[in-house]
């Protein structure tokens, strides 16, 4: 005596489980079902000869949430609509999912690394060989700070670099034009942390978390408009 599995699906070919099959030998020699082992098929219900469907689990797994055998690819696919996968997933969260406050410290490190990269990664500053890139890695900042104080206090240039370029003496309003464009870029982008970093910290869902990025243009508009009214004051104040 042989057997198989199948699968049993309802008259709407939604997958319901899987069954063993005893199998008997008929007179001409060929395999023929016999007896559906420990489940009675249910009116509308029927058989299929195919592996079983890869059910999800939980939230975040792969799988149907609602397998249905279709017959026109011989696959299985979704029956469940998006509403419904949605309240499934709500019912069965992932258990190894990061909680709400474990996503939002992931957030806030992200948001302060992102401005760290983008300070020390400089900006460009109309010179007189054209347009250069300067960065401002700490030592460049120091350096920076080493050159303003000396034009300040009566040099009329000091030695200096832009990004790649061989040092060349640097005008007093060269410097101090790189200086104060060093304190705009700093400024902007530290504002611009702290907002994003107010917005993680008071995000209420794990969705508008992951929606924040390392930019002005989504803040929520309480944000942009107090952002826009600081850097606005600050520009004022060192016009």
């Amino acid at each position: 005596m042989n057997y198989k599995h199948s699968c049993v699906v309802d008259a709407k070919f939604i997958y319901k489980t899987l069954v063993l099959v005893l199998l008997t030998q008929a007179d001409q020699g060929e395999e023929q079902e016999w007896k559906v082992q420990n489940y009675t098929l249910a009116e509308g219900e029927q058989l299929i000869d195919t592996a079983p469907p890869i059910m999800r689990p939980h939230a975040g797994a792969a799988g149907f949430v609602s397998p249905k055998w279709d017959s026109d690819t011989s696959a299985w696919i979704e029956a469940a609509t998006e509403e419904e996968v949605e309240a499934w997933e709500a019912e069965h969260p992932d258990p190894n999912a990061k909680t709400l406050e474990e996503l939002r410290v992931d957030k806030e490190t992200e948001i302060s690394d992102a401005c760290n990269t983008a300070i020390v990664a400089g900006m460009d500053v109309e010179t007189s060989q054209g347009t250069e890139h300067f960065a401002l890695q700490e030592t460049d900042q120091i350096n920076l700070t080493t050159a303003l104080s000396a034009v300040e206090t009566g040099a009329a240039g000091y030695p200096y670099h832009a990004d790649g370029q061989l040092c060349r003496m640097f005008t007093r309003e060269e410097i101090e034009a790189i200086a104060k464009a060093s304190i705009q870029h700093k400024l902007y982008h530290t504002t611009l942390c702290n907002h994003l970093l107010t917005w993680a910290r008071r995000a209420e869902t794990a969705e508008e978390l992951g929606g924040i990025t390392y930019s002005a243009d989504n803040l929520p508009e309480d944000l942009a408009t107090n952002m826009a009214q600081v850097l606005a004051a600050a520009t004022a104040m060192s016009a």
